[in-house]
């Protein structure tokens, strides 16, 4: 879950590069992170001593950039980095097998495993795309779970294909819906930031349209591009994303030189 303190950092990657100590205030008065000066104060105070960004000058005079260090902090979801990862056609198949009387133990690693978008072939058998050893791991010693699973590496399918398998293992549906939800409501959005009369209003609607974001991919395993199937609709809210994120900056701009 990202902490308050991130969502106020991200207001920084409007793509406006430098902010002034008055347009930090606004926007994140608009966020309801801080409504006064000594509110303002400490969280830019905290960003600075986490090294997230970079002051210019003193006082009223004061600039402010976000760093590398704050652009890494933020969990946003980057589907491209997902969509573009390599894959070497080799799935991995894994499976856990624990006694009906630790049901609860059973449904704690079903639950991790859905966490981390893994996909559920059937009962208890679950495959990735990607090397999945040290996941797994980490998994296991989390949820205080007994090295129960075991698997093994795919080359080759047969009786079914690749496609088959992505819409067997994973709740297309629900992707679908999260998909088409947030398609269907991004232009009120886009026309909300168009009327917005300050910096305010502006971070409102960069709130509200960064949650729908979140959301329209809460289901999905962002699976490389070989794997995509011909319903999916990923991309689509991608680019409506990115074109929200245009309108932003430019009435932002607009905004702070008005």
């Amino acid at each position: 879950m990202i902490k308050r303190s991130e969502v106020a950092l991200e207001i920084f990657l409007w793509g406006l590069e430098v902010m002034t100590r008055r347009d930090c205030g606004l926007i994140l008065a608009g966020y309801r992170v801080c409504g006064a000066d000594r509110q303002l104060d400490r969280l830019l105070e905290r960003f600075k001593q986490a090294q997230w960004l970079e002051q210019r000058g003193r006082g009223k005079a004061a600039t402010f950039t976000i760093t590398e260090t704050g652009r890494k902090r933020l969990r946003v979801t980057q589907p491209t980095e997902h969509w573009d990862k390599p894959w070497d056609g080799r799935w991995r198949v894994f499976m856990f097998d624990l006694p009906a009387q630790r049901n609860k133990a059973r449904m704690v690693l079903w639950r991790a495993l859905r966490d981390a978008k893994m996909g559920l072939l059937q009962r208890s058998v679950w495959i990735w795309p990607h090397p999945v050893t040290d996941l797994l791991a980490n998994v296991v010693q989390s949820q205080s779970i007994p090295e129960c699973v075991c698997g093994f590496e795919a080359g080759k399918l047969f009786l079914c294909s690749d496609a088959e398998i992505v819409a067997s293992a994973w709740d297309q549906a629900a992707i679908d819906r999260a998909h088409e939800l947030y398609l269907n409501h991004l232009g009120a959005d886009i026309a909300s930031v168009r009327r917005s009369k300050n910096l305010q209003e502006v971070a409102q609607v960069a709130r509200i349209e960064r949650d729908a974001y979140q959301a329209a991919f809460s289901f999905d395993p962002l699976l490389p591009r070989q794997l995509w199937l011909k319903t999916y609709r990923g991309p689509q809210v991608e680019s409506r994303h990115q074109a929200f994120l245009a309108e932003l900056r430019r009435c932002s701009r607009k905004l702070l030189t008005a």
